[in-house]
């Protein structure tokens, strides 16, 4: 059996750029002249549930008050103003050039899974695409090509079916809890890649393997666990 493909499982994979969400959404309450600011406690645990693309509106609720812009607005405005601050210099996450360069050697297939849109997720990489190599990705599952976000499984799920390969010869790259359920929920192998709202998430990874910087021997060693640990198993 041989690993056929790599999914980075949400933009905070490639890049760490949570932080830079977060200051989005404070624009674009301020552009709708909306009396809101998150703090990064507030923003980490509104992104902590996961499931749902309505942060705005769980934000009111968690005010008790209706949301006094209607929250579709605010998140369209929101994701323009995120893809517009991805488009400047952001780096690419430790090691994660390597990978890219090793899997497109070994002729791996690339997937990105994001709750983002199409906006943000474009500006990233065209930003990041001299980092990459001119690496490209062989397809991307966006919120709006699926009905449930992280932790639900459904987007990791139609990834692996668009690639074309089996659930045993994947690789997930993880950075979040929420993530990491998602594919283990679809049956695929994860290797975490914990940033910046890992500290914030309730749950660990449960024992999942765990690396700082990203490189090919975690990725291939993760997916060798696995791999044993089904054949021990049968």
């Amino acid at each position: 059996m041989t690993l056929e493909a790599l999914i980075f499982g949400g933009l905070g994979s490639l890049a760490e750029c949570a932080e830079l969400d977060r200051k989005s959404w404070n624009a674009a309450f301020q552009i709708h002249g909306l009396d809101w600011t998150w703090s990064w406690e507030t923003y980490a645990g509104l992104m902590r549930a996961g499931g749902d693309r309505q942060l705005a509106a769980r934000h009111a609720v968690a005010l008790g008050q209706p949301c006094p812009i209607a929250p579709d607005l605010l998140d369209q405005t929101h994701q323009r103003v995120f893809a517009s601050m991805l488009a400047q210099d952001v780096p690419l996450r430790p090691g994660v050039d390597r990978v890219l360069n090793w899997s497109a050697r070994a002729g791996l297939k690339l997937g990105l899974v994001s709750r983002s849109e199409a906006g943000p997720v474009r500006a990233l990489l065209q930003a990041t695409a001299r980092m990459r190599s001119g690496i490209a990705f062989d397809l991307a599952v966006l919120r709006e090509d699926v009905e449930h976000l992280a932790p639900d499984p459904e987007a990791m799920l139609k990834a692996v079916a668009d690639l074309g390969v089996g659930r045993e010869r994947v690789v997930v790259v993880a950075d979040t809890a929420a993530t990491a359920q998602a594919a283990q929920g679809a049956g695929l192998t994860v290797l975490a890649f914990p940033g910046q709202l890992a500290a914030a998430e309730p749950g660990d990874f449960n024992g999942l393997p765990s690396v700082q910087v990203l490189s090919p021997e975690a990725v291939a060693g993760a997916w060798h666990r696995d791999v044993q640990s089904v054949t021990a198993a049968q």
